[in-house]
């Protein structure tokens, strides 16, 4: 199975997260999904984990955006009486994802914000035949509590059905896994990270992290379609317009001699910003998802008194069959 099992354990004060972006193939729809045990934005975990050692697993959530038309976003939080998981499946509430032979079903039964509306339906997602090894992302030499991403399917196919809304569309996708022993403010200040689908179906994936102690570190992988992995260098840096309403300053990486165009906001929060954008290199043109995230600023009272309007939690037992 090239996905992790979902019944890998979770340090408490810890997480693990499954992460999907995808792109439609007409260009005008997008989505991500992001399944977390231990939700690391959460204002409730960081409150609880003030008060001593908490289970990640009593801070579980789905994350759904939809963008373009109609456009949708949801992140209920549930504790642990709402979850069930086995080596190939996990509820989380009403939405499952499930590993059924060469790919990936999510079922999404969902409650968007902050306007309520019921968010419903299926996503299928092609999986390789390879599994890709997890990476590092810090330096744990002097005991500081580790911390891995590990990409699943670096460049695939999905298929989306939702008939609340009513949308239906395919194109490309990638998906990979995070996780940590320790929350991801205790490790680091802020990084950076995208992932790029080249022409070539090849997927570049590039990794900036600066550390608690401000020392920064740079990652470059790429990702052929049979599953190859060589180091990426993408020395040319790309300041990019910060973000219109919380002003969060964005810049990129690439191999000298691109262009970066149709840069795309699709998430504007006080701590993070989600991207879309096109690099043009020797007139081919390659696609990619880019996130800035500052956890300095998530770290303070002020940001976290916010999220619950996005973020709404709920102790409710959801019946699991």
């Amino acid at each position: 199975m090239s996905i992790p099992s979902f019944t890998d354990p979770v340090a408490d004060n810890g997480y693990r997260w499954w992460y999907l972006d995808a792109v439609s193939d007409d260009d005008q729809h997008a989505l991500t999904l992001i399944v977390f045990i231990g939700s690391v934005f959460s204002p409730y975990y960081a409150r609880a984990r003030k008060h001593g050692v908490t289970q990640a697993a009593d801070y579980c959530a789905v994350n759904v955006a939809l963008y373009g038309t109609p456009w949708r976003w949801c992140m209920t939080e549930r504790t642990s009486n709402s979850m069930q998981a086995t080596s190939t499946s996990l509820s989380i509430g009403k939405s499952c994802i499930t590993v059924e032979a060469n790919r990936i079903v999510v079922s999404i039964d969902e409650i968007a914000v902050p306007l309520p509306s019921r968010v419903r339906g299926q996503l299928t997602i092609d999986l390789p035949d390879y599994i890709l090894d997890p990476v590092a992302l810090n330096d744990t030499s002097d005991g500081e509590a580790p911390h891995f991403w590990q990409p699943i399917a670096p460049q695939t196919r999905i298929d989306v059905s939702f008939d609340k809304p009513s949308l239906k569309w395919q194109g490309n996708a990638y998906v990979d896994s995070n996780y940590g022993d320790a929350p991801l403010e205790s490790s680091f200040k802020s990084w950076v990270w995208s992932r790029s689908h080249t022409p070539e179906n090849a997927t570049n994936v590039l990794y900036d992290v600066v550390d608690r102690q401000g020392n920064g570190s740079q990652r470059g992988f790429q990702y052929s379609a049979d599953g190859t992995v060589s180091p990426f260098d993408a020395p040319q840096n790309h300041t990019l317009p910060s973000t219109r309403y919380w002003r969060i300053p964005r810049a990129a990486r690439t191999v000298s001699g691109s262009k970066i165009r149709d840069v795309q906001t699709l998430e504007d929060t006080p701590f993070y910003s989600r991207s879309r954008f096109n690099e043009e290199h020797d007139g081919k043109r390659s696609s990619t998802v880019h996130e800035s995230l500052y956890l300095e600023r998530f770290d303070t009272p002020w940001v976290r008194s916010l999220l619950p309007f996005r973020m709404p939690r709920s102790k409710r037992p959801v019946l699991l069959d």
